[in-house]
């Protein structure tokens, strides 16, 4: 049988391989497609070497199986070409991953880019700051627990009337502090519990803040805005304080050996008139350094936020 016989044998009865080589090259961008779209919900953020490294690879890895199953039965040319294809696909779907973990990270920023500051440097999230991703809702979680523990320490003042140990005045007409002094040492406890939750709070914000996708200037920016002071809790340090140099005035007035002398406290003792300066000039210099602070805290917040918004401003392939 001649050789042209033969072939047509072949092809009459399907023996033939057939090549599909455009089929092969569409099914491994489908897959490219799909994994580009399916990994910022399945892998946590990689950098945008190592996306382009998986992406070119998974091209390659789709080629492989295309080549095994069909594209070696087509022209080398067409091999050449579904390889190139797929490469450039893998890397066209890395960048695309990339976009999606940059586009997520800083709809997430932007709650802090967006903030505002009221009156007393206190920060104001915009509205829904909680739906914009994980570092907005331990934000804005943190705020609000601040902020009710603030309301119950101003309370718990407010409950042994501390207040009125700055006026002869007002402790003649509300005695209550003098009559029980303890109760002054007691807040400590309270303190030191709401420190507790912002160390917490802090060092949930910290990890959040480390895994981010976002540049290092803007994870320097949240950190800023949402994490305290680096070192000690000053917070707790000059409430303990405050409630400490209370306590020993209360004790102090407690005696007795006062008068109003004028809308001011008259000691007869020299002795104690000096320990009454020497302790309302230690609550003066505690009560300076928490404005102090509260000041630094809110330039720290200003700070932080401007540097937030520089960075969302850069393109996302430079973050």
């Amino acid at each position: 049988m001649a050789r042209g016989e033969f072939m047509s044998d072949i092809e009459e009865y399907g023996h033939a391989p057939e090549a599909q080589p455009v089929t092969a090259t569409l099914a491994g961008c489908a897959i490219l497609v799909v994994v580009a779209v399916a990994a910022p919900w399945l892998v946590p953020q990689q950098p945008l070497a190592t996306l382009l490294a998986a992406g070119v690879a998974i091209g390659a890895a789709a080629w492989l199986v295309g080549l095994v199953v069909t594209v070696r039965h087509a022209a080398i040319g067409w091999k050449i070409g579904s390889l190139a294809i797929l490469l450039v696909a893998g890397a066209a779907a890395a960048l695309v991953a990339h976009g999606q973990y940059q586009t997520r990270a800083r709809a997430d920023a932007s709650s802090f880019a967006d903030a505002e500051f009221g009156p007393n440097g206190d920060p104001m999230p915009p509205a829904g700051a909680a739906g914009r991703g994980p570092l907005s809702r331990l934000y804005v979680d943190a705020l609000q627990s601040d902020r009710a523990d603030a309301a119950a320490f101003g309370k718990a003042l407010a409950g042994v009337a501390l207040g009125n140990l700055n006026s002869p005045y007002l402790l003649q007409q509300d005695p209550r502090p003098i009559t029980d002094c303890a109760a002054i040492a007691r807040i400590i406890p309270l303190a030191e519990e709401q420190a507790a939750r912002r160390k917490a709070s802090d060092a949930a914000l910290r990890a959040a803040i480390a895994g981010a996708s976002l540049s290092e200037d803007a994870r320097r920016g949240v950190a800023l805005m949402a994490i305290g002071a680096p070192g000690d809790d000053r917070v707790l340090a000059n409430q303990r304080a405050m409630l400490e140099s209370s306590s020993e005035l209360c004790v102090l007035l407690a005696r007795r050996g006062w008068v109003n002398a004028g809308g001011y406290f008259g000691f007869a003792s020299a002795a104690d008139g000096a320990l009454f300066k020497a302790l309302t000039a230690r609550r003066i210099e505690i009560a300076a350094a928490m404005a102090r602070d509260a000041r630094e805290a809110a330039a720290r917040r200003e700070e932080g936020r401007d540097l937030v918004r520089t960075a969302l401003e850069r393109s996302i392939f430079l973050s």
